[in-house]
């Protein structure tokens, strides 16, 4: 047992009670109900995307009707 060697010191994280990890985990799902809301979707990425007009949802038919 003497033989233990150390290769990076240990950094101890500070321990959250329930109560903490479930109000940041409501602020996420708040978050991303809020997105889905306004841009249809739950991706930080394209919310941000088609916030800054980059970039244009495209709405495809899955049969589209011939004429």
């Amino acid at each position: 047992m003497s033989d233990i060697e150390f290769f990076s010191k240990l950094k101890p994280k500070r321990l959250t009670s329930i109560n903490e990890d479930i109000k940041n985990s409501q602020s996420e799902i708040l978050a991303d109900r809020a997105r889905y809301a306004k841009f249809g979707t739950n991706s930080k990425k394209k919310a941000a995307l088609l916030e800054s007009g980059k970039v244009e949802e495209l709405i495809r038919e899955r049969f589209p009707e011939e004429d």
